[in-house]
């Protein structure tokens, strides 16, 4: 890229401004990046990309260019201001006590710096509102009405103050609550938006009005208020734990965890705080820290725990692979609630993916019975529940997928569910019926970067060709040899690891995905690619043996381990450089099965985006097609490739070639994978246990009208002949 003159740099901040003003916020980064390469010391541009990234929830990313503007521009309050509102918003610790000792030293007017000491000292968890002239026993008695749930006294008092005091931000922001406990939603917003322009910095109205915003169903002002809220108390733990909750629910937990950690550490005692925060750690699927926090709530609580704490704890402990334990804190759970939501659903899928079908069952039916609106439960149900035609579930199933008070949630759950069922019962007129409801709510809820995709793939290859791979020896590297299998989502990458852990040799350890993600982190920075060439011997040693110490903390006495994480594809070659001796399965299959069958199932949540939308699948399959011809390329014997439908048709002779290419001597059990009495976590938990079917080979053929866009694109882009 060219560098900018001066009148371009003016120019090209003026485009930025604007497409930030119109909240095109990923355009205006790029466009503020541009001027950056050629002048890194621009403090507006560093305040600008500031702002934005505290506006889209990064605001720990925030953090390091509003620090920049400040060195740049030490006089600046409102650059000064902005990087409180980022500590506030996402800052650990350790940042909060930086941004105080630099505080002390900035060359900005008294009343700013005491403004926002004050903000993580003495008025961290309260603001001090503008009274307008009110005494503390006038303010306490509108308190005292509100808190005794006489709203009608509480109105006509407030509205008697404000005529006295019309400047109290504290008396509307009463009268504010007074009307919305007597549902007049608008005089309330009304009232709270008086209070905030009396008192921008009213941190509690702005809590206040975010809840009454919530109840009305405008979730994303809402958010803004309780962002807003938390930016001006950072201790508030009201205001914390919703704006947590919030962000947890909508997939942005990683930008509320270090808001919990640092009020955790503020309150080691609260309960309440440490249940947002196993939340918040288990949906980052940080599972081992999750389950310290659970059992930490469990201590706390003491005699006072309850089935749910409980259960999330036996959640936690599943997720770490503690079954027994699990399955005792779930009883210990039961017994103090049978009929409680969360632990009878954990109990049930606990005991499906260890394959106890039929106690599962048991559980999931007495699960629709004391929580009917749970989609999930439905889904989760149907998993491992083969239907028959005119099985009763299925219209069980169908009905509650009508009911006019489900959320959008539950009835995408639902809608997958009812369709498996459906194509069990060889109904398959009806299937589509409730197929494309739900992946167009999961697609409307997860929308995929396609072009993000294209851009990663693009680069990563790029950054790949550029590096000789069969020359790479590094001196150091492990000698552990894991079995990595691999392949598009769906493809029978399930159904391998089955078969190549029911050696005595090896271990199933599922999707564990810290090689993947480990080497994923190495050469990709801010959606930038390292050059390969520019890693360290002891970068791609490190890699190696930090995946064996990983592997040899939960899996102590296995000789050998397979990983099932799908995406270690994208990072063939810089696993095996790392690892010489592991080696690699990519599983192929029909892509009109393939990608049917990714269609046809929810993947957890932030997971597989693009699997909700027939165009997207297809674009993605291509994707993975590219990156594992470029490896064929490049290092064809690094790697063996299953034909799943070969597999299907002769399982003896084509089993034989995978456990030899292996590394494995040929052991019997193999061909009877389904007797593997394994933990098995993915969609497939019921079909691996099943012996080998041909079933679902050219099911596609049944949907043909209904896949017409996917297959379409198939053929168009080469993919199939026919």
């Amino acid at each position: 890229m060219s560098v900018l003159t001066a009148d371009q740099i003016q120019s090209t901040y003026a485009r930025a401004m604007k497409q930030q003003s119109e909240k095109a916020y990923e355009a205006a980064l790029h466009t503020y990046g541009r001027i950056l390469k050629t002048n890194p010391n621009v403090a507006e541009v560093h305040f600008q990309i500031g702002r934005i990234l505290c506006d889209t929830d990064k605001a720990s990313r925030a953090i390091l260019h509003l620090r920049k503007a400040t060195t740049l521009r030490p006089k600046e309050r409102a650059v000064w201001m902005a990087l409180a509102d980022a500590i506030a918003l996402g800052g650990t610790v350790e940042a909060e006590k930086e941004f105080l000792k630099a505080l002390k030293d900035a060359p900005i007017d008294p009343a700013t710096r005491v403004q926002l000491q004050d903000r993580f000292g003495a008025r961290r968890r309260r603001s001090r509102p503008e009274t307008g002239g009110m005494n503390r026993a006038q303010m306490q008695s509108l308190v005292d009405l509100i808190e005794a749930k006489r709203p009608v006294e509480a109105e006509k008092l407030a509205s008697q103050m404000l005529r006295q005091f019309p400047k109290s931000a504290i008396a509307h922001n009463i009268l504010a609550a007074a009307q919305a406990l007597q549902g007049n939603r608008m005089g309330a917003e009304a009232s709270f938006r008086a209070a905030l322009r009396l008192d921008p910095n009213y941190s509690e109205a702005w809590e206040h009005l975010g809840g009454l915003l919530l109840s009305m169903e405008r979730k994303p002002e809402a958010m803004e208020c309780f962002r807003k809220a938390v930016s001006l108390c950072p201790g508030s733990i009201s205001a914390v734990l919703t704006l947590a909750s919030l962000q947890i629910d909508a997939g942005n937990a990683e930008s509320v965890l270090p808001l919990l950690e640092r009020l955790s550490a503020e309150n080691e005692t609260s309960p309440e705080i440490y249940s947002v925060l196993g939340s918040a750690l288990s949906r980052l699927r940080k599972y081992e820290p999750a389950e310290l926090v659970a059992g930490r709530l469990v201590e706390m609580m003491g005699d006072a725990v309850d089935a749910p704490a409980l259960a999330f704890w036996a959640i936690t402990k599943t997720k770490i692979g503690d079954d027994d334990k699990a399955l005792e804190i779930f009883d210990a759970a039961l017994r103090k609630d049978p009929d409680s939501p969360r632990a009878v659903s954990g109990k049930a899928q606990l005991l499906q993916t260890l394959g106890r079908f039929d106690e599962a069952r048991d559980l999931f039916l007495h699960a629709f019975d004391i929580d009917p609106n749970n989609g999930e439960n439905y889904r989760m149900f149907s998993a491992s529940y083969k239907a028959k035609p005119g099985d009763p579930m299925i219209e069980r199933m169908a009905q509650k997928f009508e009911d006019p008070t489900l959320s959008d949630n539950d009835r995408m759950n639902l809608g997958f569910g009812v369709s498996k069922l459906l194509e069990d019962a060889k109904d398959y007129d009806r299937v589509f019926k409730y197929l494309n409801v739900a992946n167009g709510l999961m697609h409307k809820i997860n929308p995929y970067d396609m072009a993000k995709r294209y851009h990663d793939v693009a680069a990563l290859k790029e950054a790949y060709a550029a590096f000789d791979w069969k020359a790479a020896d590094i001196p150091g590297t492990t000698d552990f040899a894991p079995i990595f299998v691999t392949g598009m989502p769906r493809s029978g990458t399930t159904l391998i690891e089955q078969i190549i852990s029911s050696h005595s040799r090896v271990e199933g350890a599922g999707e564990v995905g810290e090689a993947a993600a480990a080497a994923h982190s190495l050469v990709m920075l801010r959606g930038k690619v390292r050059p390969i060439g520019s890693l360290k011997d002891e970068e791609f040693v490190a890699l190696g043996t930090d995946f064996e110490k990983y592997i040899r903390e939960r899996f102590p006495t296995a000789p050998q381990i397979t990983d099932k994480s799908i995406q270690s594809y994208m990072a063939l070659g810089l696993l095996k450089v790392a690892m010489p001796k592991a080696k690699f399965v990519v599983v192929r299959r029909d892509p009109r099965d393939n990608l049917l069958s990714i269609y046809k199932n929810k993947f957890p949540d932030e997971t597989h985006a693009y699997a909700y939308d027939q165009l997207d699948l297809v674009k993605v399959y291509g994707t993975f097609v590219d990156m594992v011809d470029f490896w064929r390329e490049h290092v064809p014997d690094w790697f063996y490739e299953v034909q799943y439908e070969d597999l299907i048709a002769n399982p003896e002779e084509e089993t034989r070639k995978l456990i030899a290419a292996c590394g494995l001597e040929w052991e019997d059990a193999c061909l009877s994978f389904h007797e593997n009495k394994r933990k098995v976590q993915t969609l497939s938990v019921y079909q691996v246990r099943q012996p080998i079917s041909k079933a679902s080979v050219a099911l596609w053929q049944r949907y043909e009208k209904d896949l017409k866009p996917m297959l379409d694109a198939l053929r168009e882009g080469g993919y199939v002949t026919d």
